[in-house]
């Protein structure tokens, strides 16, 4: 286990640098909403919510057709393992930040999130 920790140690270098090549591809997706990374020893877990169809709210045939390739791609661009997940619910449903493993919370494109 020593080993998996100082492999992927936090620095803030490698944490701005991970964080900016997400940042990067959020960008380049245009159907992801909103984007959540955490990091654990095994994986980057990334929490996707998506665009819904503009014939309706189902983000779902956009997952189903565009996940995988998703994933591949984020891992080759992080040197990392990544989880992607459909992220839908809010509130107490949300998933749990340990703060030492958060990575990124991207959601510029999510008009319904106004600043207060």
């Amino acid at each position: 286990m020593p080993l998996i920790a100082a492999r992927h140690a936090h620095t803030p270098q490698r944490d701005a640098d991970l964080t900016a090549t997400l940042s990067r591809w959020y960008a380049a997706n245009a159907s992801i909403r909103r984007l959540l990374a955490i990091e654990d020893a095994a994986a980057v877990k990334v929490f996707v919510v998506l665009e819904p169809s503009s014939d309706g709210d189902d983000a779902l045939p956009v997952w189903l057709a565009n996940a995988r390739t998703w994933e591949r791609n984020l891992a080759s661009l992080i040197a990392r393992e990544v989880r992607l997940e459909l992220f839908e619910a809010v509130g107490p449903a949300a998933p749990i930040i340990v703060p030492d493993t958060f990575i990124a919370h991207l959601h510029w494109r999510d008009v319904w999130d106004s600043p207060q």
